[in-house]
């Protein structure tokens, strides 16, 4: 074969990709290109976020006051927001606890009353204030707990998470950790040489900051821990085939679950299976990410000084603290018998109060614990009272001194 004749089938292959890949990417963002580098934040999008969910400080949060219907696996969810800007609680009983954190906190994927707040209100004759917000990073969560000017009957505050906060609380853009995320701007910490943290903030503070995106894209392209280390990686951008080839698993995977799911779809033979494929591989990629970064001792710093700044706050504030680690069903079923990230638990929990759920719900049919959602599973009303009763039991004899 001659030079030319390479050249011609190297050139076939660059077209034929950068086909493929575009028109995929025009039905699944998670395949993305050089377009994505500044996308565009449509105006009416932004005005309904502003206007919904936008929070100049936290990035966003859900509004005192306001209600949503979900689409659950199970049909449709509703939530309630109350006065204090907590998911609301039937009878409004005295609060004692309160809670902050991601949508484990918030309990996605469950009625008000099945949250396991609720459950454990109910049982015990608490009030329990559910402060969750979805998709939290452990530095939003507390932020939101220090800004916040909680009940005096409060004693006790929670602050939990998922596993995967890790990757959050590096992220200031959550486009360069979940693509296509682009209205979700947030603050985060990062430790300066003496290990203190210090609070880069939220830039998107207002409707006219979001149309001046490109003034902050340098920023964020600094800033955010996933910009190089996750975007730039997989990006694809010119030649498309050397692109290809520096994740060549991942990248043949994803196209053809994307094909797959379109063949099925003009057949008429679509099934839940083949519908969350190619969404299931990047989910699945991302706790692997996720459990890689607790090997990271930059990270793991982050995160350990983060919750310490938690409890020291909650004790400076009279409020006793707990730290929950709450894993998705993909955490457990991933993560084999002692996930990667629980010897960071254990050996912070040997100075801050911390309680890692990974053994409970080990110890138990974790399966029927969750919905096996395409977020990486949250938890069922079973699941949600699991977590309340072992919390109840933790802290019973506490609040009952009190």
């Amino acid at each position: 074969m001659t030079i030319f004749a390479v050249l011609a089938v190297l050139l076939l292959i660059e077209v034929a990709l950068i086909f493929c890949v575009r028109l995929q990417r025009s039905v699944f963002p998670w395949l993305i290109t050089e377009r994505d580098e500044k996308p565009f934040l449509s105006p009416e999008a932004v005005c309904n976020f502003i206007d919904k969910s936008h929070d100049a400080e936290l990035g966003w949060v859900r509004r005192p006051g306001s209600h949503g219907i979900e689409r659950g696996q199970y049909g449709t969810v509703e939530y309630h927001i109350d006065g204090y800007g907590a998911r609301m609680l039937a009878g409004n009983p005295p609060p004692r606890v309160a809670a902050f954190g991601d949508s484990y906190v918030f309990c996605r994927q469950v009625e008000d009353n099945e949250t396991w707040e609720a459950q454990w209100s109910n049982a015990r004759g608490i009030g329990v204030l559910n402060f969750g917000v979805g998709n939290y990073g452990a530095d939003q969560a507390l932020i939101r707990y220090e800004r916040t000017s909680l009940p005096s009957t409060v004693t006790h505050v929670i602050l939990g998470f998922v596993p995967e906060t890790i990757c959050r609380i590096q992220s200031s853009w959550k486009h360069y950790l979940e693509f296509g995320n682009i209205l979700a701007f947030k603050p985060r910490f990062r430790l300066d040489e003496a290990g203190r943290l210090q609070r880069i903030e939220n830039v998107m503070r207002t409707a006219d900051d979001f149309a001046k995106l490109d003034n902050y894209l340098p920023e964020l392209r600094q800033t955010d821990g996933f910009y190089r280390r996750k975007f730039r990686s997989v990006q694809f951008r010119l030649p498309y085939t050397l692109s290809f080839l520096r994740h060549p698993l991942r990248n043949a995977m994803l196209m053809s679950a994307v094909a797959a799911r379109a063949f099925a779809r003009t057949i008429g033979t679509a099934h839940p299976w083949i519908e969350g494929l190619p969404f299931s591989i990047v989910m699945r990629q991302n706790i692997r990410d996720a459990h890689a970064m607790y090997r990271d001792t930059d990270a793991t710093a982050l995160l350990e000084a983060i919750l310490r700044r938690f409890v020291d706050e909650a004790r400076r504030r009279g409020h006793r603290p707990l730290v929950v680690v709450m894993p998705q069903l993909l955490d457990l079923r991933m993560g084999g018998r002692k996930p990667v990230y629980s010897p960071f638990f254990e050996e912070i929990a040997r100075t801050l109060p911390l309680l890692d759920l990974t053994s409970e719900l080990q110890a138990t049919n974790f399966e029927a614990c969750y919905v096996n959602d395409q977020y990486g599973g949250h938890f069922s009303v079973r699941g949600n009272q699991l977590v309340a009763s072992v919390l109840s039991r933790r802290l019973a004899a506490d609040l009952d001194t009190i």
